[in-house]
């Protein structure tokens, strides 16, 4: 019967959703995002053309992994051999999963940037901290107290919980800035330099807890540092 036929075919999607879901790592953290992006949308009186607009962008970036996944199922079943037209195929799906990526990012940004900036001034009152002197003491602490853990965990020979400097002052300095300047589009665009300083320490460095250590120890100097002031 065609009812058998449907339900069928509902099973079978539902398999290929859920092979995708748990082989795919980055299918997962477009899982977990979705539904952060979805409960955020339920906390904030959002109106209903912009949960249509999440829906249709968080169903785009799903669909593109999905395409994907696919591809590279297809050609691993073609051919197991590196081949340069399997890599240009992998390649340009892999692309198309970064292009929706980042157009939801860029929609996610325009959506929810007014809901949280007013949220973000409410928690600041909308005031800043005054830049002074201070400022550069609560960096050089953080510096210091930095290299005396890196230099005491290596004594005790446990060299993987070394602190990374780089991370431990490039969220110092960034949580300093956020402080300053009191501004959710500023405090978006200085935490995104230092994420690109977490990814290219992390091809650097194989050991990850260092890096996120250092992370941690520069945001609470920072944070500490200034409520001290």
């Amino acid at each position: 019967m065609w009812v058998t036929k449907v339900l069928r075919s509902f099973r079978y999607a539902l398999e290929g959703l859920k092979y995708t879901v748990v082989t795919q790592r980055n299918m997962r953290i477009h899982f977990l995002t979705a539904l952060g992006v979805l409960l955020l949308s339920l906390y904030l009186p959002m109106n209903k053309t912009e949960v249509l607009v999440l829906f249709v962008t968080i169903a785009l970036v799903l669909f593109a992994e999905l395409i994907n996944t696919a591809v590279e199922a297809v050609v691993d079943m073609v051919t197991e051999e590196y081949h340069p037209l399997a890599k240009v195929a992998k390649d340009v799906a892999a692309g198309a999963v970064l292009l929706t990526a980042g157009l939801a990012v860029i929609i996610g940004i325009s959506v929810f940037y007014p809901y949280i900036n007013s949220l973000f001034t409410g928690l600041t009152g909308n005031s800043s901290y005054p830049a002074n002197i201070g400022l550069a003491a609560i960096i050089a602490f953080d510096f210091f107290l930095t290299l005396m853990l890196k230099a005491w965990f290596h004594r005790m020979g446990k060299t993987e919980w070394e602190p990374s400097m780089t991370t431990s002052m490039a969220f110092c300095v960034a949580a300093l800035i956020v402080f300053v300047i009191g501004n959710l589009l500023v405090t978006l665009l200085v935490y995104f330099l230092a994420a690109l300083i977490v990814g290219t320490r992390i091809r650097l460095r194989p050991k990850r807890f260092p890096i996120f250590l250092g992370m941690i120890l520069g945001t609470l100097v920072a944070v500490i540092g200034v409520q001290l002031l």
